[in-house]
């Protein structure tokens, strides 16, 4: 069976490595850049929090310094986990970035906004924190009267001490009134949240792993917290004089509905990874998030990741794209297709011509990491990232 599986699995890469170079063959493959996809690759801020399928922040900077210039209006449509934000303003860039999630917004605001830790109110902080856990478990959490979110299933998910210890670090974090650093602290808290609970750690969709070793929480959380601080001193320190710039503008909206936020004709470059339609759903991948964070879902009917008519709705963002791009400038699509038949790639190209983009030609980006076994699954069945080169 082993073999069998080998072979298979050997079948499915000759099969999509075929795909790969007739796409390549047929559109113009105008270079090839190796960047690393491991976790090592996310420095600075980048590395505060987890984002399913986020690409790396390398492939940004390049885009940047080949397709636009600094001062140049930049702006991310899909901007997800925020590594295109963080990295348009570290580049000079008057960055713009949107998503339909408000979540996404959160991740990225936090991660790209500036923020100078004062190291005595840092430790008064964590110290509060870390006596009111002791103080509550020690007495069993009797008489328990902190706000504990209404998470789903969270019972199904969460031991007793982990639930409890979560929730009296929320609320203490709620009471930062310093706003950045608030928002500091709350993504630090969404980040340990699926480490602390039942679920399998870094997977794309919520599952139950079992006799998982359920970690301390306020150890883990204090750990990642002292981790992103050393972080975000790194991350102001190599943006040097941060009044030569302006922080970047983040909207929660919907790419179809791009030019109710953003003037026509007002952007110098789109560099962006939309969905794959097919791939993951991340309101459910980081539902959790979502809930313990009191944060507003998406609608599902409307979001553009769970519309069975993907490519049709993909193309209307795209139109808004061209709207709101100037003339000359450049649009540059990221996109991992997972598709053998029927390209994605291929739909996508053919829709921007139909809209007015001209087409430039591709960059191939082989997906290799440096850890072999990291998201194996994932590097077996789409071997390579496209991206699409477009002008107006």
């Amino acid at each position: 069976m082993k073999g069998l599986i080998v072979k298979n699995d050997k079948t499915i890469l000759k099969k999509i490595d075929e795909s790969n170079d007739i796409i390549e063959n047929k559109f113009n493959k105008i270079d090839e850049w190796l960047i690393p996809r491991d976790r090592s690759s996310f420095y600075l801020t980048h590395d505060y929090h987890p984002y399913f399928a986020a690409f790396p922040p390398q492939i940004v900077s390049k885009l940047l310094e080949k397709y636009s210039k600094k001062g140049d209006t930049f702006l991310d449509p899909f901007m997800g986990g925020g590594s295109s934000v963080v990295e348009g303003f570290k580049n000079k860039r008057k960055t713009i970035g949107s998503d339909i999630s408000n979540f996404s917004k959160f991740l990225s605001q936090t991660k790209s906004k500036p923020l100078k830790i004062d190291d005595k109110v840092f430790e008064i902080i964590l110290l509060k924190i870390k006596k009111d856990v002791d103080s509550k478990k020690l007495n069993n959490y009797q008489k328990f009267q902190y706000h504990i979110p209404d998470v789903t299933n969270m019972d199904n998910w969460f031991v007793k001490d982990s639930k409890f210890d979560l929730a009296i670090i929320l609320h203490h974090i709620k009471k930062i009134e310093n706003k950045h650093m608030k928002n500091f602290f709350l993504l630090c808290f969404s980040n340990i949240i699926r480490k602390g609970s039942n679920a399998k750690n870094l997977e794309q969709h919520l599952c139950i792993k079992k006799e998982k070793k359920i970690p301390i929480i306020y150890d883990i959380f204090e750990t990642k917290l002292r981790t992103m601080k050393d972080q975000m001193e790194e991350y102001v320190k190599s943006l040097g004089n941060l009044r030569q710039y302006t922080t970047p503008k983040l909207y929660d909206c919907d790419c179809r509905k791009l030019t109710e936020i953003i003037p026509e004709n007002s952007v110098d470059v789109v560099i962006t990874s939309p969905p794959y339609g097919t791939g993951s759903k991340y309101t459910q991948v980081y539902r959790m998030s979502f809930d313990w964070l009191e944060l507003e879902k998406p609608v599902r009917r409307d979001s553009l990741e769970n519309n069975p008519n993907f490519a049709f709705e993909l193309k209307k963002a795209l139109e808004q794209i061209y709207r709101v791009l100037k003339k000359g400038k450049y649009c540059c699509f990221v996109y991992g297709d997972p598709s053998t038949e029927n390209s994605l790639t291929q739909i996508a190209i053919n829709d921007a011509k139909e809209i007015g983009f001209s087409y430039e030609g591709l960059i191939s980006c082989p997906i290799e990491k440096t850890v072999r076994n990291h998201h194996e699954k994932y590097r077996r069945y789409i071997p390579k990232d496209f991206i699409l080169i477009f002008k107006k």
